[in-house]
């Protein structure tokens, strides 16, 4: 494949990770956490691991088709205490007249207004990129100039009018299913940190499943010069569609390993190849601590995405049951 990679609504991230082949990453970062995967391994596993026309050319949907009835039946099965936890960071005021551009890295313009007995606001929100919690949706990022299921870049997506297909409607039903935490934090996750874990919890991952990692430690920030050095390694890449996961969140934006000529791979393969959303910067320490108390790492996930016409993701609140 030759490489091209675009994003709505992502300047901000693609910003970081220094636009389409990585060129503006940090030399440092790049090199202290390049991935074994090379650039020609991954484009095999975009042709190879695809799931584009598993379940019809029009499919829209993607790994979501794996959350059957049944599977949120048994997911809903796992709720023992009714508990429940919040995954989503707050959102900030941050006042101002004027919007604020695209690339704010996750920003809540908020306007009051007293009217009599009433109050009134007006909210202008950029939630793509490091700080608010989020959804992606499939038409988020393309690659070669396709998104997921082989449909055109140029003819699904418009400045003046988003997604004609494949946005965060998709979902509007709500996800329901199984959601298991790995807390793992400040690792560059591979295969075999999986295996290990499924070796000692006696979980395993399996379809339909949301995965979430939690990589922060409480009180301490990450580094925004380390990119790469936490989250799921590209190596992850033939797991992912293995075991058929259907919902991939992290209180990062995902990325665990750079590849030199590969912008974010993680979002590029899933979301592109697979048909995955994503859940970005989630607020993982209450849930950690939720599941070690309880010493349960599987439990009922709640995701409801606003129903935004032609979106191309949506802030969110998951809830996790446990």
């Amino acid at each position: 494949m030759k490489r091209m990679l675009a994003v709505v609504a992502g300047i901000a991230l693609l910003a970081l990770w220094g636009g389409p082949g990585g060129d503006g990453l940090e030399a440092g970062a790049q090199e202290a956490n390049l991935s074994e995967v090379s650039r020609e391994q991954f484009e095999a596993w975009m042709d190879e691991l695809s799931n584009w026309g598993r379940w019809g050319d029009d499919d829209e949907r993607g790994v979501l088709n794996l959350i059957t009835a049944e599977k949120a039946a048994q997911a809903g099965a796992l709720v023992q205490t009714g508990e429940t936890v919040s995954l989503a960071h707050p959102i900030g005021r941050q006042p101002g007249e004027a919007a604020r551009p695209i690339n704010t890295m996750g920003a809540l313009t908020n306007r009051f207004l007293v009217q009599g007995d009433f109050l009134f606001e007006r909210q202008e929100i950029a939630y793509h990129g490091l700080n608010l919690s989020h959804i992606d949706a499939l038409c988020h990022v393309s690659y070669n100039g396709k998104l997921y299921n082989g449909f055109d870049f140029a003819e699904v997506v418009t400045e003046d009018g988003g997604c004609t297909k494949l946005a965060i409607t998709t979902a509007q039903g709500g996800i329901v299913t199984r959601g298991i935490l790995l807390d793992i934090p400040e690792t560059r996750i591979l295969p075999s940190h999986i295996e290990e874990w499924e070796q000692r919890t006696g979980i395993t991952i399996s379809s339909g499943d949301a995965l979430l990692l939690r990589t922060k430690r409480p009180g301490v920030e990450p580094d925004p010069t380390n990119l790469g050095g936490a989250g799921y390694d590209p190596a992850l890449i033939p797991f992912f569609r293995e075991r058929d996961i259907a919902l991939l969140g992290a209180d990062i934006p995902q990325e665990g390993g750079n590849i030199p000529g590969v912008v974010i791979p993680i979002h590029t393969f899933t979301i592109v190849a697979l048909g995955m959303n994503l859940l970005d910067n989630l607020a993982l320490h209450e849930l950690a601590e939720t599941a070690a108390r309880l010493n349960r790492w599987e439990f009922m996930l709640t995701v409801e995405p606003l129903r935004v016409e032609r979106g191309a993701g949506s802030p969110v609140n998951p809830i996790a049951v446990f």
